[in-house]
């Protein structure tokens, strides 16, 4: 334990150095942006009461607000770097002319050391600095970087540890002590899980999670761009169906068919029976696996490769014409919004999709750690949902719904 903390300080200490040296314009700040709007949002619903809505208007109130936060800390950062880049410009430009005559001199003292021929004093002479002022725009540069980059190391520490301690959890593995390997680790695991801060701490990791993975699209696709998204979407489509017409001509189509028995028979002969006797011996399959259909799986995967690499050519150079596209500002803005409003639906629509899913197992015996995660008990005793994971869990407004209720994943558990 001791050795992570000092580790965690050194990383802070690092973080601290790099951003004093790069400054806030040089340094991005995704993270502070994604901090406050996880901790206002959290706040936020954490004291609000919305039991009495109905679930479509509260989860559209929960997730505009996240989405709203994490817009508006993104147009404050934008504009905070633009006004600091705008002051460090004016200071140095008033640093120049304070410098003008300095610059002059220099100048004709250069002049003088040619017509001597006095290399030193030129070489001298020409290399001679005169550093411009950035002023007090500069220092902020360099303190706000410090505070940013710190801030980026704490949240980065923070989630890859929180990941970890609640997969720990989930997986029950904190409990096992035959293990020695496992009685060491959970020896300390167990003081951060009996501590206060974790307690605290652990009501809002789902909440922060789920804004985590909204900002992730919003930020995403705003980068990439609709048609950037639009365009991955179509390659992967098209390489499903390249997969479906590969496997499709050597399992369905005659001249096919008779190119993979010609092989089963001739070159690909041994092999093929040899992996047919292997798969067999296994029994995973209920029908017997021959060296044909051997022969034509290999085929048909080999057709599906050299037409996956034609696919993947293609769309690097159309995502190559695309960036080029972008380039203009206009186009990128407009292109970035629409981009980032069809992201944000898509994981919006997934999210609700395996929330739902996922509570219709809340109540099996191994749903109890992560419903932990999902609850909390409140300062006043109270058991209170997460404030905004809830609206993909418990308050999902697909819960409940025909389709979700006919899946047969709660077979699978038995």
């Amino acid at each position: 334990m001791v050795y992570v903390i000092i580790a965690a300080a050194l990383i802070l200490v690092i973080a601290c150095i790099v951003g004093l040296v790069k400054g806030f314009t040089n340094t991005k700040t995704w993270a502070t942006e994604y901090l406050f709007a996880v901790v206002l949002s959290v706040l936020i619903y954490s004291l609000a009461d919305l039991s009495g809505m109905e679930p479509i208007p509260a989860a559209a109130l929960k997730i505009g607000t996240a989405v709203a936060f994490i817009l508006v800390f993104a147009i404050l950062s934008s504009r905070g770097k633009a006004l600091i880049r705008r002051g460090i410009a004016s200071a140095q430009k008033r640093s120049y002319y304070e410098q003008y005559g300095d610059r002059e001199e220099n100048r004709m003292l250069i002049l003088d050391a040619i017509e001597l021929g006095d290399r030193k004093a030129y070489k001298r002479l020409t290399n001679r600095e005169f550093p411009q002022s950035r002023g007090g725009a500069g220092i902020a540069d360099r303190i706000c970087g410090a505070v940013t980059l710190v801030i980026k190391a704490v949240v980065v520490i923070a989630l890859i540890g929180a990941v970890l301690l609640v997969a720990y959890r989930f997986t029950n593995l904190y409990t096992v002590e035959k293990n020695e390997i496992f009685a060491s680790i959970n020896e300390v695991v167990n003081k951060v899980y009996d501590s206060g801060f974790w307690k605290f701490i652990s009501k809002f990791v789902m909440d922060a999670f789920v804004i985590g993975i909204l900002f992730l699209a919003i930020r995403s696709g705003f980068r990439s761009g609709i048609f950037s998204v639009a365009w991955v979407l179509v390659v992967l489509a098209l390489i499903c169906g390249a997969a479906y017409i590969s496997y499709g001509l050597f399992f369905n189509v005659d001249p096919f068919m008779d190119t993979a028995q010609s092989l089963a028979d001739g070159a690909l002969g041994g092999f093929a029976s040899s992996v047919a006797d292997a798969v067999n011996g296994v029994g995973v399959f209920e029908e017997e696996i021959t060296s044909l259909t051997i022969a034509q799986a290999i085929l048909g995967t080999a057709l599906f490769i050299v037409l996956a690499i034609v696919l993947l050519i293609v769309g690097i150079v159309v995502a190559g014409i695309i960036g080029r596209a972008r380039e203009g500002k206009a186009f990128s803005t407009i292109d970035g919004v629409f981009g980032a409003i069809v992201a944000f639906a898509i994981v919006c629509a997934l999210l609700l999709f395996v929330g739902a899913i996922l509570w219709s197992l809340h109540d099996l015996p191994f749903m109890e750690q992560f419903n932990s995660f999902m609850y909390y008990t409140s300062s006043k005793g109270q058991q209170k949902p997460a404030a905004v994971a809830s609206v993909f869990y418990s308050a999902n407004p697909l819960n409940g719904l025909e389709f979700i209720e006919k899946l047969p994943i709660r077979g699978w558990f038995n």
